[in-house]
């Protein structure tokens, strides 16, 4: 006989196929009838699907239930937290996941304590560093559904699961869900296939005397009268089931001998769908993600730091908001992409704010900054949020009358891009003595590429003047056939419609190709359209642009492609002109190529990928996750028959991917892009994949019902025409293609150069929406800095996972995360945090008893002190 553990519990997605302010609707009676209940019955307790959002937003309808929160949660009836939302595991940063469980706990402390509990019970799949990062939020377990096969993975629900380094938690898995048992009923039939069914199921990989069963399903009320229920279905049950929590369970599965002990990603769909190929659907939601995530890590957290050092003002709090508008967004279906169009829009509204608030950010702060070290209007201050000193080319941006303009301090100098403003007539000018209009000269905005020296977490004061000849620019050099650029480590070739690539003398024909095929799928997953194939997108005519110290190899393509799905089965069917390009830029002082892409989408229900074929020849994969890399993650595809989805040979990497062997490595990074396939050693990479429906049946990939509600009865298909992601849509990314086998640590120096972004500003009075709230921040008295440069830390040899201020102390301390993707000890030396009084501590700031080192495949966080 089998103990059933029951924990009354709701899965609360915030939007799906309705939007988060219908949700909103729905909390209201549901979670007042939970309060209701668990006042009525001190023996019953629910867990509120581990996010703290939620809450947040039912008590801004109910302020006067706050009280009767708190009461329901010191009893340890009520369990929120620890999360904000329940986040994807795959296409978020690492550092997102951390703010989800430091925003969540932090809101979950205005009620009480946070559940100790890592549960995330839906989202598709985890990737193998959830341990590391769990244990960095002070978690030490995790709750899960999707992504396990007990035949190839680990051969019971209850393990011990280990990331790639020594961190390790407890796992539970739940494998048929947490919907498992929904609506409580006490009927034979009912205890027999669902109560007892479920029992039945987890005990057919493994006996077990005590088993974890989630009671409750999506939006659903408590199950009302728990005990007595439960006092009939024993009655009836050939197990016994008791009322019990998650951090109950996780005691029970504590005392378990001999548990067995997994490393590796969840993504198998052995016993539900897991979506493999989501992570190419709705990419504009995906990109803007990804690039607000780097405009909060790299920029806006370091700026706040920045900020306490130099005492501007400014609330915190805009930060939290900032990253709660994107935690909204992240949750597993509204990152996915599986939503409808009028909740797409909604993300994407979200997403638009969130970067208008982390620019009005900057815009306070490097205008403050600017006063305080009384800027003029010749000069630029260019901040480094990196933590160690960069000698570099920084992109700065100027707005001047004239390019005829030079850096003393830094003559090695060119214009990157420029823009420019005509002159306007009759521009008011007010001033206390009167208004009076004048004439507003013609000016530039340009990009500039300035090469110095600036200190780590530090700024530097940059003079330009006037000068006899204009500034350096990029010049067209060639047009058509047979265009080339080339440095001391590769040469780039576009002839005869073929682009090559010439490394170490040998030349690699077809290095780079655009593929499209159709997309039979849904916002779900990609599927193949039965007989239709992949096809080159070919490439017509090529140019060379240059500087004295870079060159860019432009080539542009266009194609008639089928409009739609039937048209692809129709060899006289309707056909559109899709125009492509793509851009490569090389400097001379470095192998790694960036690139960009842009696509005139102009056809439905394709998928489009960017190959690369480095002549690899049987080389091993290196996925990038947080603090590592995961070599060779492919499917073993015996015995996958019984499987409800084809486990599709399409991987998702966070920012890194490698093909390497003993002699040759290719390293890609994608900014943004997540998605690729290794197949005839070739890295295929996807751009997009595009889809007019929300779900459909029946796929070559899917068969059988589609996926979502869309075949439950009532719920009708729905079209997705903002998921066809027409127009024009670009892609950024950087590869590398070198010598040797595969350097991990050479792979994450590389990104952190790469993901590093310069901000400057310029106390200039041509255009007050270059930065947008210039005119309106306030004049007031500010401290000045009699510095023409200076730095807060200098972490040379370190990783550097995120800068922030505290999130817990109100005393200016602020952390430094630190990653080592390697195999080997990182010692931090004393003199790096010289006089800053430096604690170890994890991720919610509660300090740890752990030695100045980074572990291989870690995490290490340190608290400091200005």
């Amino acid at each position: 006989m089998t103990t059933g553990y029951v924990v009354n519990q709701t899965h609360w997605d915030r939007e799906w196929y309705f939007t988060n302010a219908d949700a909103l609707i729905l909390s209201d009676e549901v979670f007042s009838d939970v309060l209701d209940e668990l006042e009525q019955h001190p023996e019953a307790n629910f867990c509120l699907d581990a996010q703290s959002s939620i809450l947040n937003e039912y008590l801004e309808l109910y302020p006067e239930n706050e009280s009767r929160v708190k009461e329901l949660i010191a009893k340890q009836q009520l369990f929120i937290g620890p999360w904000f939302t329940q986040s994807d595991c795959l296409l978020v940063d690492g550092e997102s996941l951390i703010r989800n469980a430091i925003v969540g706990v932090r809101d979950c402390k205005r009620y009480g304590e946070a559940m100790p509990i890592g549960y995330i019970p839906d989202t598709f799949g985890f990737n193998a560093q959830m341990p590391t990062l769990l244990q960095q939020i002070g978690l030490d377990n995790l709750i899960f559904w999707r992504g396990i096969d007990f035949s190839k993975q680990v051969s019971t629900p209850y393990f011990k699961w280990k990331g790639l380094g020594e961190k390790e938690v407890y796992a539970m898995n739940i494998p048929q869900g947490y919907g498992c048992t929904p609506n409580m009923q006490t009927t034979q039939e009912y205890i027999d296939n669902r109560m007892d069914g479920y029992i039945d199921f987890v005990n057919q990989f493994q006996e077990h005397e005590d088993i974890l069963v989630p009671a409750g399903g999506d939006q659903q009320a408590i199950a009302r009268e728990l005990q007595s229920k439960l006092k009939e279905i024993n009655k009836k049950s050939k197990h016994t089931y008791k009322i019990s929590t998650f951090p109950e369970f996780l005691e029970k599965v504590k005392e378990k001998k001999n548990l067995p002990v997994y490393q590796g990603e969840f993504r198998l769909p052995a016993y539900a769908r897991i979506h493999r190929t989501i992570s190419s659907v709705r990419m504009d939601i995906k990109l803007a993600n990804y690039q607000l995530e780097q405009k909060l890590l790299r920029r806006i957290e370091p700026l706040y730091v920045l900020a306490q050092k130099y005492e501007i003002q400014l609330s915190q709090e805009l930060l939290i908001k900032v990253w709660k508008k994107v935690l909204a967004s992240q949750a597993h279906d509204s990152l996915g992409g599986c939503v409808y169009d009028n909740v797409a829009a909604d993300i994407l509204h979200r997403y638009k704010e969130a970067e208008e608030m982390a620019d009005g950010i900057e815009n306070v702060i490097t205008k403050k900054l600017a006063r305080k070290l009384r800027l003029t209007e010749n000069q630029v201050l260019v901040i480094n949020t990196a933590a160690k000193t960069r000698n570099k080319y920084f992109k700065i941006k100027i707005i001047s009358q004239s390019k005829n303009i030079r850096f003393p301090q830094a003559e090695d100098a060119w214009i990157a891009h420029e823009k420019k403003y005509t002159a306007r007539e009759d521009i008011l000018i007010e001033k206390p003595e009167g208004k009076f209009y004048l004439t507003e000269p013609e000016y530039l905005e340009l990009d500039v590429m300035v090469k110095l020296s600036v200190p780590g977490l530090g700024f530097k004061v940059l003079n330009f003047e006037e000068s006899t000849k204009p500034m350096t620019e990029y010049q067209s050099i060639k047009l058509g056939d047979d265009v080339a650029i080339k440095n001391d480590f590769i040469e780039l070739r576009f002839a005869s419609g073929h682009l090559s690539a010439t490394f170490q003398g040998e030349k690699i024909t077809d290095f780079i190709r655009l593929v499209d095929c159709a997309n039979d799928g849904d916002t779900y997953d990609f599927s193949p359209l039965r007989g239709d194939y992949e096809v080159d997108l070919p490439f017509d005519y090529a140019e060379k642009k240059a500087t004295s110290h870079s060159q860019k190899l432009i080539i542009y393509g266009q194609t008639a492609l089928p409009l739609d799905l039937a048209d692809r089965q129709n060899p006289k069917g309707d056909h559109r002109v899709v125009k492509y390009q793509a851009t490569l830029n090389m400097n001379d002082d470095s192998s790694v190529i960036e690139g960009f892409v842009e696509i005139d989408n102009q056809v439905l229900s394709h998928r489009v990928r960017l190959v690369f074929d480095p002549k690899i020849k049987q080389g091993h994969t290196y996925e990038g996750v947080t603090a590592g890399h995961l070599k060779n993650n492919r499917v073993d595809e015996v015995n996958i028959d019984s499987y409800p989805e084809y486990p599709a040979p399409l991987n998702i990497f966070d920012k890194t991917l490698s093909l390497a062997n003993q002699e040759r490595a290719f390293d890609f990074y994608g900014h943004g892009l997540k998605e690729y396939e290794h197949s005839e050693d070739k890295i295929f990479i996807t751009l997009f994949a595009s889809t007019g429906q929300f779900g459909k049946p029946d796929l070559l990939w899917r068969t059988g019902r589609a996926s979502g509600d869309t075949t439950n009865q009532g719920h009708v298909m729905h079209e997705t025409p903002l998921a066809q992601f027409s127009g024009l849509r670009s892609f950024d990314f950087a590869f590398d293609l070198h010598q040797g086998s595969f350097d991990e640590k050479q792979v994450e120096e590389t990104l952190s150069i790469i993901s590093e972004q310069t901000i400057s500003y310029q106390a200039q009075t041509l255009n007050h929406f270059i930065y947008r709230l210039d005119n309106k921040i306030q004049e007031r008295e500010e401290s000045l800095l009699e510095l023409q440069e200076d730095g807060l830390l200098e972490l040379d040899g370190l990783t550097v996972s995120a800068i922030y201020p505290s999130f817990f102390e109100k005393d200016k301390k602020y952390i430094v995360r630190l990653s080592n993707a390697t195999g080997s000890d990182v010692r931090i030396r004393k003199e790096y945090f010289e006089g800053k009084h430096p604690v170890i501590v994890n991720a919610l700031e509660e300090e740890i008893d752990q030695n100045f080192v980074v572990k291989p495949y870690d995490l290490l966080s340190v608290k400091l002190s200005y």
